[in-house]
């Protein structure tokens, strides 16, 4: 049996966002940019292989509202398409071998490596997905 995933793409019994108590000052329970507030894992992950561009586990994670240690569990097995998610020092994947490396993760220098231009980058990945 699987479990729901919750709009950070987590599994929702273990969203620390989506379990977290409402914040006493009104400001809501989500921690996402406000720019892009339905963003989940399994859409970043779609961005990153369409785009064919590496972006870190903290922009991811910052996006997501969890902690960069964290991403690692949610995104399962190692394959090439979660392999753009990368070590900010490296520009590698954590703990990849080279066949579980997507083929053309070299093919741009460029790492996004806030939550902020992931957003920035995503909203114009989505218009011209519209077009």
């Amino acid at each position: 049996m699987t479990n729901p995933r919750c709009t950070h793409g987590l599994d929702s019994r273990f969203c620390s966002l989506c379990n977290k108590p409402p914040d006493p000052s009104g400001g809501g329970r989500r921690h996402s940019p406000p720019a892009f507030p339905d963003a989940n894992l399994d859409e970043i992950v779609r961005f990153l292989n369409d785009e064919r561009i590496r972006a870190t586990y903290g922009a991811v994670a910052g996006l997501l509202g969890i902690i960069p240690r964290g991403l690692g569990s949610n995104l399962g097995s190692h394959r090439p398409e979660v392999s753009w998610i990368v070590n900010a020092e490296t520009g590698l994947p954590a703990d990849y071998d080279r066949q579980e490396i997507h083929p053309e993760l070299f093919s741009r220098a460029e790492i996004i490596r806030t939550a902020s231009e992931l957003v920035l980058r995503m909203a114009t990945w989505k218009v011209k997905k519209r077009k």
